[in-house]
């Protein structure tokens, strides 16, 4: 049995941007590393499970609140700590990105807040929702596959190890064009006016059986990206994935 504290690392993975060889065409990638002990000389993504890791996510993701004009996002406290999931990227021991999850329970969403009727629509369709939320990336970071990691590991415990099958986020209403174009979200909502950040937000979402299709034609493709411009070229391939999935089950026992 794996003690989370000790594996708390799910993947390394290379920041290295597919370039194009002699020939024009786009080389591939290169491999995943699913394993704590393979070295690179990328990123990691961990889950977080300290005190300190706690503290410096939060600081990250006031510091991207802040520079975009926002006030700071609330924390809710969580009644049941399997409710919820956080992920950071790291570069040598620095967090460069975040994203937590939160899955749906008795207690609800903190969207319930200001989407309760869109979000029971859905659930009365047969949805399971969770939130994914906290989402922050260092500007300096460039690199897309640190964005569609933090995406996709958090999508594989959603879908594959917890049986969630739709994602709900909340974004500002000038995001909203990023978020259809390069994940593939739907507008849910009217634009709202979200009194805890300060802002006006707009609710999106998307299935996650849509999103699984997208992985088995687009995953692990970055030469597709030329043509695909969205981030899932840059997830990780349905093979990947599977190996992913297994280590997450196993992280979460």
């Amino acid at each position: 049995m794996h003690s989370l504290a000790q594996t708390n690392t799910i993947i390394g993975r290379p920041l290295d941007a597919p370039r194009k060889d002699k020939d024009g065409a786009f080389t591939r990638q290169p491999p995943v590393y699913p394993w704590p002990d393979r070295q690179n000389s990328g990123f990691k993504v961990k889950l977080v499970n300290s005190s300190n890791d706690h503290e410096s996510i939060s600081m990250l993701v006031n510091q991207r609140f802040s520079s975009r004009g926002y006030g700071k996002p609330v924390s809710h406290e969580l009644r049941k700590p399997m409710n919820i999931l956080s992920l950071q990227a790291t570069i040598e021991n620095r967090i460069v990105g975040t994203l937590s999850v939160q899955f749906d329970s008795e207690e609800g969403l903190p969207l319930d807040s200001l989407y309760q009727f869109e979000l029971d629509s859905l659930r009365r369709k047969g949805a399971k929702i969770c939130q994914f939320t906290k989402l922050a990336i260092e500007k300096e970071v460039k690199s897309k596959s640190v964005l569609a990691s933090l995406f996709h590991i958090a999508e594989i415990w959603a879908f594959k190890v917890r049986h969630y099958n739709y994602i709900c986020i909340e974004v500002n209403p000038r995001h909203v064009a990023f978020y259809e174009r390069m994940l593939n979200f739907t507008v849910l909502s009217e634009v709202r006016d979200n009194q805890q950040i300060q802002a006006p937000s707009v609710l999106l979402g998307i299935d996650l059986n849509y999103v699984d299709m997208l992985v088995q034609q687009f995953g692990g493709k970055p030469e597709l990206a030329e043509k695909e411009r969205s981030f899932y070229p840059y997830l990780f391939s349905p093979q990947e994935e599977f190996s992913l999935a297994c280590r997450l089950r196993s992280m979460s026992e």
